[in-house]
């Protein structure tokens, strides 16, 4: 044997001829100790141990020092035993456990590495399994409760941002994720055999039906195979979503600011003060200033309801929609926007009245909302029972409401961009334009002043008028209304020079006038004999509010 040691380990192999055979394989069994489960103190200890104990073994780094040491190369093993120390040099993959770090060391042929830094450089991997098992078919696979993403902070070296990129090879394949109940497949969205972002939705995993497609250009919602717009926002394309009229408070025939009105007053059009619940009550429209970001859509006007004094039980406002059948069964959503002068708690709900000689009343849903400083929106879900059992009356309508609970105290409550909708989804308020939501308040008030005049004011613009008419010289006043109210409604008459009720101005002089005749649309009145009429003028008001 040429050969006098092992080709790794360096062991000394026993010559034929050689005396003291002991000696050499007493020497392999010390290597042998040493490096077989190696364990090393540290690899980071310049100075050479004053009182190392048998068996004690380190690393070498490039700063040793000490009588032993300084003899000996940098990352060999030094072990002491026998009362001296002995040294091993690493070969290309050498392993030690350093028991100061708590971390195996492997020998890369330069340098002693920890295997956390292999752990997080690893690379190519053919594939990964996290609490399951991974393939060829599936190369990452996790079996598990929770899973986080989060960015890494600027002050952890980081951006504070994190992009999650997914990427295809090309326009033609498939970039989507994929929602699976029992492994079989319900809803899928991505880029799906094309660039357009898609969303699909499975009944069983096989037949896929698209409910949404985008491009750069246009966004289509399919309305067949029964996906329709319908079932998303719950009303038909194009069609107006919200069912209260005047939610974002820009019409005030009435006037602009309501000071301690009566239980059941109609205030801004179809907001009516239900019952002061002990309380002082103003309400009044508000301007929002041009540009404000606390509510988006770019309102007008906003409702102030201040409160003076203590509650006794609930202060309460609603308003009011025609027809109870205007909401089936199903789902349906109020949204809004609120804040208050303080910290305050406020009830909404949305009740049934089934009108006169009709089913009771029937509450659908409430809920109570905490206030603060700052404007929030707010959302109300609200499941729509069935109407089959249900009889109807007169004036049968619905009404969504908002009151506080008794106890509380002085507060300003500010609402803005009220909706009420059809379907599960509370959608951006729709926002109609003034002329419209005129002509939908004079369904149930009208007038003939001018939209920012409030009646009862003394002026003449706006006002009818006529000459006297037959051998009586009575005027006589026919106003055909703008709009065809909700019913006949009541009337009262005004002067346009006194401002009182029950008469007209005729040049000057007041005469008392009542209906002759009222329908939907048209209001027929006349004055009492006057001989020296000639020109006379009159102001009316029309209610016909549920």
């Amino acid at each position: 044997m040429s050969v006098e040691t092992s080709p790794r380990l360096s062991l000394e192999y026993v010559m034929p001829t050689q005396a003291q055979k002991h000696v050499t394989i007493n020497e392999t069994f010390r290597r042998l100790d040493a490096l077989v489960q190696a364990t090393i103190l540290s690899g980071a200890i310049d100075s050479e141990p004053v009182t190392p104990a048998e068996g004690d073994a380190y690393i070498l780094t490039a700063a040793r020092s000490g009588a032993a040491w300084n003899l000996m190369s940098e990352n060999s093993l030094a072990i002491y035993r026998d009362e001296e120390w002995s040294e091993i040099p690493p070969q290309t993959g050498f392993r030690v456990w350093a028991a100061d770090i708590d971390s195996v060391l492997v020998f890369d042929g330069q340098n002693w590495v920890g295997t956390i830094s292999l752990i997080n450089e690893l690379n190519n991997l053919a594939h990964i399994g996290v609490g399951t098992n991974a393939d060829g078919t599936i190369p990452f696979a996790a079996k598990l409760n929770a899973a986080l993403w989060t960015a890494r902070a600027s002050d952890e070296g980081g951006t504070g941002d994190l992009r999650y990129t997914l990427n295809k090879e090309g326009s033609e394949n498939t970039l989507s994720l994929l929602f699976q109940s029992d492994y079989s497949g319900r809803v899928e969205a991505g880029l799906v055999g094309d660039n357009d972002f898609q969303i699909k939705l499975s009944d069983d995993g096989t037949s896929w039906h698209s409910i949404f497609r985008a491009t750069s250009e246009h966004v289509k919602i399919p309305a067949s195979q029964g996906v329709s717009v319908a079932a998303i926002n719950g009303d038909a394309p194009g069609a107006r979503r919200n069912l209260l009229i005047n939610g974002d408070f820009s019409i005030a025939q009435r006037g602009e600011i309501f000071s301690t009105p009566n239980n059941g007053d109609c205030t801004l059009d179809r907001l009516v003060h239900v019952f002061d619940g002990g309380m002082i009550h103003e309400l009044s429209r508000q301007s929002f200033a041009p540009g404000q970001d606390g509510v988006a859509g770019g309102p007008s006007h906003f409702l102030r309801w201040r409160l003076t004094g203590t509650a006794s039980s609930n202060p309460w406002i609603e308003q009011r929609v025609e027809n109870a059948r205007c909401l089936t069964e199903g789902d349906a959503v109020v949204n809004f926007h609120a804040r208050a002068s303080r910290s305050v708690s406020m009830v909404c709900r949305l009740r049934r009245h089934f009108g006169a000689g009709g089913s009771p009343t029937e509450s659908l849903q409430q809920a109570t909302f905490g206030l603060t400083g700052d404007w929030m929106r707010f959302v109300l879900s609200i499941p729509i029972t069935s109407l089959s059992e249900q009889t109807f009356g007169t004036g049968h309508h619905l009404s969504l409401e908002f009151y506080l609970l008794g106890g509380e105290n002085d507060v300003d409550i500010d609402l803005a961009d009220v909706q009420l909708e059809r379907g599960s989804m509370a959608t951006v308020f729709d926002r109609r334009n003034y002329s419209e939501q005129l002509n939908l308040c004079q369904r149930y008030f009208a007038k003939t002043w001018p939209s920012q005049i409030a009646p009862g004011n003394l002026s003449v613009a706006g006002s009818l008028a006529t000459s006297t008419n037959g051998k009586l010289n009575t005027a006589l006043f026919d106003w055909r209304l703008p709009v065809e109210m909700r019913t006949a409604p009541s009337v009262v008459i005004y002067s346009p020079n006194t401002g009182a009720a029950g008469y007209i101005d005729a040049s000057g002089t007041d005469i008392a006038a009542a209906p002759a005749s009222i329908s939907e649309n048209a209001i027929c009145f006349q004055s009492a004999a006057y001989s020296s009429v000639e020109v006379a003028r009159a102001h009316i008001v029309a209610d016909a509010e549920i």
